[in-house]
């Protein structure tokens, strides 16, 4: 499960075996993956749909 911008009753709800409950950090893109009763803080790559698309299906893009 990933959860980002939560709050400890969304994560008591979500993640109970993930204790304890881990400290909120408000830089764009972070995330808590919860994993086998563990959390792990990672950083996620923001792009919009547009920006999705483009890269998807641009066939002159070579550093795809």
């Amino acid at each position: 499960m990933i959860l980002s911008r939560f709050t400890a009753d969304t994560w008591q709800r979500l993640a109970p075996i993930a204790a304890p409950f881990p400290k909120q950090n408000k830089h764009c893109g972070r995330f808590h993956v919860v994993q086998q009763g563990g959390a792990h803080e990672t950083q996620a790559v923001l792009v919009t749909d547009a920006d999705v698309v483009n890269w998807l299906t641009d066939l002159d893009d070579n550093e795809s």
